[in-house]
């Protein structure tokens, strides 16, 4: 009677274990990002600091942000807690929590290969690994992108527009808002980049005609065009739109382009109810007596 119920209950407890797995490495990595010192020596020589909280300043946050900062703006530029004594707090834990998520990342990746790996074909199996690879690394390139290209020209771009409204330096910015604007730019362009590797995947298993992006190009341009305006550059204008939808696109049209080539000598993916000629093996889009292909009889 239970026996239906077994392999869904087997499967909810492997998820659950995964899912642990993931948590614990998640929950580790936050801790060391968040307590760990940039020089470990500095903890030995000095353990006072961690009664009076002054080792925060030392942490691989803290020097990351402060780079991103020294970076990022000029030098008659200057952040303020605009939105009270919380804020910096609130900064320096969401920006753990970014890069703890971007550590965990192979793990979850991992994880989630081992739990759906029992319901993959060889074909689909062969494709796991390239696919984890070439998403992680576009992903690596999306984030060295966003942070050296387009959080970059954001601040360039909007430089002059303090000038044309009367705010002479030195401009105070408000620290969360220029944090969580160059964190969405960094993230959000990191996972843009992986879209090649969704849409050839895609392709490569025939789920997909190459056909159907060939045909709706124009559609998907839009599409990518609106996406990259509202999600990926805020407040960057037109030509910060351009410096990335350009990228995107040619990226997308080359996965397209492999994709395309890659199930040229393949069989098309049957459909449930589809015709094949016994002789050739050609696809019939409908019911006939003669192959269109071959023009040998069905019968």
């Amino acid at each position: 009677m239970f026996s239906g119920r077994l392999p869904f209950a087997e499967h909810l407890e492997e998820l659950r274990q995964r899912l642990k797995v993931v948590a614990y490495c998640f929950l580790i990595v936050f801790v060391l990002v968040v307590l760990f010192p940039a020089n470990p020596l500095s903890s030995i020589q000095n353990p006072g600091q961690y009664l009076n909280l002054t080792f925060l300043e030392g942490t691989f946050i803290a020097i990351f942000l402060k780079d991103l900062v020294g970076y990022l703006l000029p030098s008659t530029w200057h952040l303020i807690a605009a939105n009270g004594l919380g804020e910096g707090m609130e900064i320096y834990i969401v920006a753990s929590l970014l890069v703890a998520t971007v550590v965990t990342m192979p793990v979850i990746a991992y994880e989630t290969y081992r739990f759906i790996d029992p319901a993959l074909t060889e074909k689909e199996r062969g494709l796991a690994y390239p696919f984890a690879t070439s998403a992680s690394v576009l992903f690596a390139v999306g984030v060295v992108f966003g942070f050296f290209v387009l959080a970059k020209y954001l601040v360039i771009f909007l430089g002059p527009f303090f000038f044309a409204v009367g705010i002479t330096p030195p401009v105070l910015v408000d620290a969360s808002a220029f944090y969580y604007v160059v964190f969405l730019i960094i993230g959000a362009t990191g996972v843009s980049f992986t879209s090649p590797v969704f849409v050839y995947t895609l392709i490569r298993l025939q789920v997909v005609e190459a056909d159907f992006f060939s045909k709706n190009r124009v559609i998907i341009w839009f599409i990518i065009w609106v996406v990259t305006g509202l999600f990926l550059t805020p407040d960057g204008g037109p030509l910060l739109d351009l410096v990335i939808f350009v990228p995107i696109v040619v990226m997308v049209e080359a996965a397209v382009a492999l994709g395309r080539r890659s199930v040229r000598d393949q069989p098309p993916k049957l459909k449930r109810g589809a015709i094949v000629c016994p002789s050739c093996g050609k696809v019939l889009p409908r019911p006939m007596l003669f192959c269109e292909h071959c023009g040998r009889s069905i019968a």
